[in-house]
């Protein structure tokens, strides 16, 4: 079987017609997010079938896992810094068109 490798970061998706930019970037979240659910998933059950295959690690153990505190904290902050990430291109559509608004209305209010 040959093995094709996939892209880390999702190319550039072409314009929808009508389309605002606040829902391209949500369409790139949604891939983006998607590519790397699919690429954790296989790489995640790769792991696990290794590891039961060779007894380090009975089939299931990972599902019955509690982690300690001090991972609790490490994985919190994981998690922080990935919804970072992952909301960052909706965060400056945002910022982005909260902007233009503002200046609408600024320049609404000079033309009075």
């Amino acid at each position: 079987m040959t093995r094709s490798t996939l892209p880390r970061t999702p190319k550039r998706l072409d314009a929808i017609d009508g389309g605002r930019p606040m829902d391209e970037q949500l369409l790139a979240m949604i891939v983006g997010l998607t590519s790397e659910v699919t690429i954790l998933r296989a790489r995640l059950d790769s792991c696990e079938r290794l590891l039961a295959a060779t007894g380090a690690l009975p089939a299931g153990a990972v599902d019955g896992f509690e982690p300690d505190d001090q991972a609790s904290v490490e994985r919190e902050g994981l998690r922080r810094a990935t919804l970072q990430k992952v909301f960052r291109p909706l965060r400056e559509a945002a910022l982005a068109e909260l902007a233009q608004t503002e200046q609408k209305f600024a320049d609404e209010d000079l033309a009075r």
